[in-house]
């Protein structure tokens, strides 16, 4: 299993030539859980763990797909133009998805591939939607089985 820790901190900052406000709080699953929707700094996004696929490859290997969406959601506000909500949202999106689309998260991982999104909800105040995102990777570092049990004969150093 990987962190999704620096997904969250890739977010985190603006991208260059992005020209609306950029995230005030990005976050993981477990913040995304605990949301007041009366206090919600906007635009916010979440990183959150959607689904590990796992396939044995070897000892203590696994050859793993990690999937997981970010959850962006924005201020739903009467605008002056048409569609002006869904165009913004596409803006964020976009950026998103530039920032990870190719990305390795560490060394050895492959880059981080766009499965398409979703509309979570179309609120008064607020507009949520998820994108979901996958990379693959060979885990190896599992801890190796102990030693079989021989026997109760105390055999180490006495203190």
């Amino acid at each position: 299993m990987i962190s999704l820790t620096p997904l969250i901190e890739r977010l985190a900052d603006k991208p260059a030539g992005f020209e609306k406000q950029w995230f005030r709080a990005v976050d993981g699953g477990a913040a995304y859980a605990l949301i007041n929707l009366e206090a919600l700094p906007l635009p916010a996004a979440w990183v959150i763990h959607s689904n590990d696929k796992s396939r044995h490859v070897g000892e203590r290997a696994e050859d793993t797909t990690n999937i997981f969406d970010v959850v962006i959601c924005i201020e739903n506000a009467r605008r002056h133009k048409i569609n002006e909500i869904d165009d913004e949202l596409l803006g964020y999106r976009l950026a998103v998805k530039n920032l990870l689309l190719g990305w390795e998260i560490e060394p050895d991982v492959r880059p981080i591939v766009f499965n398409g999104g979703r509309v979570l909800q179309y609120r008064e105040k607020q507009v949520f939607w998820a994108e979901s995102y996958s990379f693959d990777a060979v885990i190896t570092n599992y801890l190796p089985d102990p030693p079989p049990f021989e026997s109760v004969d105390y055999t180490g150093d006495k203190l």
